[in-house]
């Protein structure tokens, strides 16, 4: 049951970049190698996030080393509190963009992986899966970036994402509080 709890809260981290990929080819001009090379950006940036959060967590996550159960968890309720607002702000259409450049492709990936790097900074006390973490996170935000990639841009699949970033929340929070409340 830990490891269906702790692959579904990868996709839930994962799930950060769909939103933008939702936008990223509205009008169905984009090549195959164009959506594969965004999907395969937007989930890399997802792994490097997380590996800059672990590393910027490691530089201070050893002072709550007595507390490490709550941090983790504010931590965790941190970010499904930004999940939850982002869902409602997908819902009316604020956060769907239109690419016209990389750079600002990019500007964007980052910004989505905001969540990923916050999660990665308690990564000293909550890793699921040790040393594959990084490389499932990579893998989660390239499917949700083909999956988002490949659906239409219409009002019920804007309501579908807002939806599912508000389970991926739920899903992040319920992470949160298994681990504050479990043994390990």
């Amino acid at each position: 049951m830990e490891y269906i709890l702790y692959i579904l809260f990868i996709f839930a981290i994962g799930y950060n970049v769909f939103p933008l990929a939702l936008g990223l080819d509205r009008d169905n001009r984009n090549s195959l190698v164009t959506n594969l090379l965004h999907a395969i950006i937007f989930g890399l940036i997802q792994g490097v996030m997380y590996k800059l959060g672990a590393w910027l967590g490691s530089t201070f996550m050893y002072l709550f080393v007595v507390r490490y159960k709550l941090a983790v968890f504010a931590i965790l309720f941190a970010v499904s509190i930004r999940m939850s607002i982002e869902a409602f702000k997908i819902r009316k259409g604020a956060r769907l963009f239109s690419f016209d450049n990389y750079i600002k492709l990019l500007i964007l990936a980052i910004a989505a992986g905001i969540n990923t790097l916050i999660v990665g900074m308690a990564a000293d006390y909550l890793t699921p899966f040790e040393t594959l973490m990084t490389a499932l996170l990579i893998l989660a935000g390239f499917v949700w970036s083909i999956i988002g990639i490949s659906m239409n841009l219409n009002r019920q699949n804007i309501i579908l994402s807002s939806m599912a970033h508000l389970g991926a929340a739920i899903i992040i929070l319920l992470t949160g509080l298994v681990y504050l409340f479990s043994s390990n």
